[in-house]
């Protein structure tokens, strides 16, 4: 049996455990005076903390009150709450449901280890790293690395606890294929770097037993899965898709992937430019998409907007079918797209699901309705990644709602974030932090991005999550393989 050190918190009220503690001062108290010093208390994952219990020990002679803060990644700290001295035994103070992953105190004992410290579950989400899935794109032979990420459930099934039923189709972005190294974790060469593939996962664990990758070749070259072949991709040289999101409707493989061209003027690890958005559709066979018969278009979907800013849809897409097994079904296909405002906003189309190939029956949300006018179309969130997902969510207080799962801040922001709302289209509450991507600390030119949820392959209550790791330099692409994979969390509700 565990200990309880090391259960999680299932339900609110039930023990946070406690991985790491140490001492990190000066800090002033609560009462302004003289100076206390910090207790750092870190649980390796974040919860909604909710009543903490101090020992006496905590309050040093003449200190009726000390100060709590809290945060996600141990450098920008938040009041949290005050706890006063207890008339007798333990003081408890409620820290309103916050969401950490650290919790510091402004200790006032001169106790040389601090004293005893009980932090409880409050209601919200905790966020935990999901290590097993991580390890599952630690690889060293063949495919060594991608970003993208997207899954999708090959029987449309995109919903909770379906992913046993059925395989699942991940889509990567630019992918490294070729051997690395044991024991450095640096790439052998030959290497190539291609632009998009594709893997095939049975069942719904991370085994990499159960794991194929698949890509094109030319000749004894590896070459990029899906090929752009549209009147508009052939016309720039060199031009390439990013597939952002696909789904399996109708037995059709569907994706909306951006026409890609090199730009060489561009910063190391930016130099290209988008030149329009693709329609690739094939049918959907056992063992993933029968690319033979893919049949692509070019369409209308990257634009600017009626107040002139750069729009473009696909980033997204949610079924909310029948087909989908989702709680509310409305025979719709929701997608979402980006807008740059000052920033990168969130906008969404839909369509009957029996025609998500066919642009013209597409209506676009402007803020009260939807309209044909894709121009039109207005941010329904202010904040989101490149790339991101919404879903319905089964099981728990969010049962019903709409998620959306994205990454604050573009390349610099570094942490995955949830928005939910009542209707795929919202009105969404304000935006949750919840986990913070520590890989950019190593240094070596890295950065997170692009975080987004997996539902089919998640049980109800919960939410796994990936967000993208990369680097700026090509240097540290070769001496550092590890660094070019996806890395998973765990979402679960707590009430």
């Amino acid at each position: 049996m565990k200990g309880e050190e090391d259960r999680v918190p299932c339900r609110k009220g039930d023990p946070i455990p406690v991985r790491r503690v140490w001492r990190d001062g000066p800090a002033p108290d609560a009462s302004g005076a003289g100076m206390g010093e910090w207790t750092v208390f870190d649980f390796a994952a974040t919860y909604p903390v909710g009543e903490i219990r101090l020992a006496p020990e905590w309050f040093a002679a003449g200190k009726d009150r000390i100060a709590i803060e809290c945060s996600l990644n141990g450098k920008q700290w938040h009041p949290a709450c005050e706890a006063s001295r207890p008339a007798n035994g333990e003081s408890a103070a409620q820290a309103g449901d916050v969401h950490a992953r650290y919790v510091r105190i402004a200790a006032t004992s001169d106790a040389s280890a601090p004293p005893a410290a009980h932090f409880a579950a409050g209601t919200g989400l905790a966020a935990e790293p999901a290590e097993d899935w991580t390890r599952l794109f630690h690889r060293k032979k063949g495919w060594t690395g991608g970003d993208g990420i997207y899954s999708i459930a090959l029987n449309g099934a995109d919903t909770h606890g379906r992913a046993a039923e059925t395989k699942t189709l991940f889509v990567f972005g630019d992918t490294f294929i070729g051997d690395v190294d044991e024991a450095t974790d640096a790439r052998l060469e030959p290497v190539v770097m291609i632009n998009n593939s594709l893997a095939i996962l049975e069942g719904d664990r991370p085994d990499p037993a159960a794991i194929t990758f698949r890509w094109n070749r030319e000749g004894d070259t590896p070459a990029s899965a899906i090929v752009p072949t549209t009147p508009n991709a052939l016309k720039e040289k060199g031009a390439y898709y990013w597939l952002q999101d696909a789904a399996s409707v109708g037995g059709w493989f569907h994706c909306f992937p951006l026409i890609i061209g090199p730009n060489p003027d561009g910063p190391e690890g930016f130099q290209f430019t988008v030149h329009g958005v693709a329609h690739v559709a094939a049918p959907m066979g056992p063992d993933g998409p029968e690319l033979e018969r893919q049949v692509q278009q070019d369409t209308p979907l990257y634009f600017r907007s009626a107040g002139g800013h750069t729009t473009y849809f696909g980033a997204a897409i949610m079924p909310n079918t029948e087909e989908a097994g989702v709680p509310d079904p409305d025979g719709y296909v929701y997608i979402y797209g980006l807008q740059q405002d000052g920033g990168t906003k969130l906008v969404a189309a839909r369509v009957p699901a029996g025609d998500l190939g066919r642009i013209e029956c597409w209506r676009y949300w402007n803020g009260r309705e939807w309209t044909e006018r894709k121009e039109d179309c207005a941010p329904i969130v202010p904040d989101v990644s490149c790339e991101l997902s919404v879903s319905p969510m089964v099981g728990g207080f969010l049962h019903g709602k709409y998620v959306i799962v994205c990454q604050l801040g573009g390349i610099t922001g570094n942490c995955v974030a949830v928005y939910w709302g009542d209707s795929p289209v919202g009105p969404f509450g304000p935006c949750v932090p919840l986990h913070y991507c520590s890989e950019p600390e190593e240094g070596k030119g890295i950065y997170a991005y692009n975080a987004k949820g997996h539902p089919h392959l998640s049980p109800a209550g919960e939410l796994l999550v990936s967000y993208n790791v990369n680097t700026t330099s090509m240097d540290a692409h070769m001496a550092h393989a590890g660094i070019y994979r996806p890395r998973f969390v765990r979402i679960r509700q707590i009430s």
